[in-house]
């Protein structure tokens, strides 16, 4: 009886212990952090920074580097320069430098095309906002229109219809509008006329958003190239392109500009007329561009002379490490002086065919368009040529002229190439690598290549990520969505999608793995081909997609990138946020706020005490020299070896 007791006894012990294990374990779970609930706050900060940087371009972009990078951490660094050598006192001469020379500079850069964009278009009207070559080719289509009944200026609504038409006819790639592209034209006025009628902001983004989807629509379902086509540009002319919210805003101002105002008037040649308004605002916007440069550049070089008023006479950065007189620590002379001298070459000043040659020009191919469209600003955001162009005669050049002396000219060397480099290229390189490496890690496709790129050997391809602006280019998030969204809608229906991300160099086993019911459905259909999900390379999962595009599962996989909200598009734009904010908040206010200034200090300690230590050891050898002299009568009196003689 005692053995059956404690035979029925201990099982039940033991299974109250491993009952308490288990609500130990549960209980010991819940309390760990999750990292995803930690990841979700980062992600959606992350987005919130890409957003107000995609939507507000390199002005944005630049403004919070700046401010973040530069403008609030250089005068913290500035007030603790030297504080070893200075007994723990502030520097305020250098930290006064630091803080006007950084929130003068960036700003300015923005701020000064800005207002006289303001005053522009309160003068010149809205056309001063739109590039040259848009309204160029506004202006052919305008003429075009007019054309059809001499003699009859276009209302607004033509206008936009023959624009619409335009665009809509380039993306189907047809040589002539059809009927049906003037029927979705149609449809395209209407919804705009109702945007333009609407005083709610909301509503008004709505329809834009409405109107972009739709002509990504046409634009997937028409492309030749499924593969390389982006979606959300469109095609003004020939050689004319530009995002479809942008030009549906260039519309509008080309529209309150130009073709009412020709609408009102008593004109022969229609046609003829609104051809010369358009070529002399083409030129107009061409010098507007020139001013506002040259206004920048104007501004910046007077910028140097503020800052170092700011400082004092002497280098605030050597304050507490010239201990040595005999060290020149005041400005050392160069006689190298800045000679800008800027050359405009205009043909004749007379307004007529002169116009339409220097027009002509100016959105051209030549060596003038390229020049052209290397200093077009898009509203206050310069253009990345116009960006380069101010960092070297704007920033280096005035900057290392102007310095107090050779500690000062090799920190302002140091300090502003780093600077602009990082500016110009390390962010935008950095963004392509890290997005190269979350395709490889989530099969999404989250950059765009040319076609030649895949043929490429292993150097050249290399060479596309590091350019800038050309080659590799980061997906923008409404490019993003034109791809994860309604699949349906390529060319090639659900291969089309799937051609798209084996080409870009997508994983279509690690796409369609993001969540559990498209991994299902795919891999359900391999089974049946006696694969798996886990196994398939992209051609195989391609086609069994292909084969089985008119089943239910199929479309109910289709159906799951229907809303422009869906887990890829979701998973795409986080991943390619949060290296931008990552760069914004982390990489650029530790490198060039703290890092390089902490830098710019310790090597001119090193310098200067290297020249100390150099100036002692001199100072020592011209004493023993003068002791020597005097000890061996090397000056012609007697010496020890004529002393040494009378023994």
């Amino acid at each position: 009886m005692q053995v059956s007791k404690v035979n029925t006894i201990v099982p039940k012990r033991l299974n109250n212990v491993k009952r308490q294990n288990n609500v130990t374990r549960r209980e010991i779970q819940a309390d760990k952090p999750s990292f995803k609930g930690l990841m979700a706050p980062i992600d959606k900060f992350s987005l919130f920074i890409a957003n107000a940087i995609e939507n507000g371009g390199l002005f944005v972009s630049f403004t919070l580097q700046d401010m973040l990078g530069t403008n609030l951490p250089r005068p913290i660094m500035g007030l603790k320069r030297n504080a070893k050598e200075n007994n723990g006192e502030v520097n305020l001469n250098f930290a006064a430098k630091e803080m006007v020379r950084e929130f003068l500079t960036g700003p300015s850069m923005f701020i000064i095309p800005m207002g006289m964009l303001a005053v522009s278009k309160k003068v010149f009207g809205k056309l001063v906002n739109v590039p040259a070559n848009i309204i160029k080719s506004l202006g052919d289509i305008h003429a075009k229109e007019a054309l059809k009944d001499v003699g009859k200026a276009a209302s607004k609504e033509e206008f936009y219809k023959s624009t619409f038409a335009e665009i809509i006819k380039n993306a189907k790639s047809e040589t002539e509008i059809s009927n049906a592209t003037l029927e979705e034209a149609s449809n395209f006025v209407s919804r705009f006329k109702t945007m333009l009628a609407t005083g709610d902001k909301k509503e008004r983004k709505a329809i834009l958003e409405g109107l972009a989807d739709s002509f990504t629509e046409i634009s997937k379902k028409h492309a030749k190239d499924t593969i390389y086509t982006d979606y959300t540009t469109a095609q003004v002319s020939k050689n004319v392109k530009a995002p479809f919210k942008a030009v549906v805003s260039y519309m509008q101002s080309y529209a309150d500009d130009v073709v009412d105002k020709i609408a009102k008037k008593d004109i022969k040649n229609v046609p003829e007329y609104i051809q010369k308004m358009a070529n002399k605002k083409t030129v107009g916007r061409f010098f507007q561009n020139a001013i506002m440069y040259a206004a920048v550049l104007t501004f910046l070089q007077v910028i140097p002379k503020l800052y170092n008023k700011a400082e004092g006479d002497d280098n605030a950065g050597l304050k507490g490490l010239m201990k040595d007189e005999t060290i020149n620590n005041k400005a050392y002379s160069n006689d190298t002086t800045a000679k800008n001298s800027t050359t405009a070459r205009t043909g004749n000043p007379s307004f007529g065919s002169a116009a339409s040659v220097a027009a002509e020009k100016i959105t051209g191919s030549g060596i003038l368009g390229k020049f052209a469209r290397g200093i077009e600003f898009d509203g206050p955001n310069v253009s990345f040529p116009l960006m380069l162009g101010v960092m070297a005669f704007g920033i280096i050049l005035p900057r290392t002229l102007s310095a107090k002396d050779k500690y000062d000219r090799e920190e302002i060397v140091r300090r502003d190439f780093v600077t602009c480099a990082v500016m110009c290229f390390g962010e935008k390189e950095l963004r392509k690598i890290f997005s190269k490496v979350n395709e490889l890690c989530s099969g999404l496709v989250l950059s765009k290549k040319d076609e030649a790129f895949k043929n490429k050997n292993i150097f050249k391809k290399v060479f596309d990520y590091l350019r800038p602006i050309k080659g590799v280019k980061v997906m923008s998030t409404d490019q993003i969505v034109s791809q994860y969204t309604n699949i349906d809608n390529y060319n090639n229906g659900i291969k089309g999608f799937c051609d798209f991300i084996s080409n870009q160099g997508g994983k279509l086993r690690k796409l369609f793995s993001l969540t559990p019911k498209s991994k299902d459905i795919v891999n359900n259909l391999l089974k049946a081909e006696g694969t798996s999900i886990s196994k398939a390379d992209n051609s195989v999962i391609t086609n069994v997609l292909d084969k089985a595009k008119d089943s239910d599962a199929v479309k109910d996989l289709v159906e799951m990138f229907k809303d422009k909200d869906n887990p890829w598009v979701k998973k795409a734009k986080t991943i390619n946020s949060r290296f931008t904010a990552l760069s914004v908040v982390v990489i650029v206010p530790v490198l060039l706020g703290f890092l390089l200034p902490w830098i710019n200090e310790k090597a001119t300690k090193k310098r200067i005490r290297k020249e100390q230590t150099e100036n002692t050891i001199n100072n020592q050898n011209n004493r023993f020299n003068v002791k020597d002299a005097d000890y061996f009568n090397i000056n012609g009196q007697k010496n020890i070896f004529s002393e040494m003689s009378k023994f």
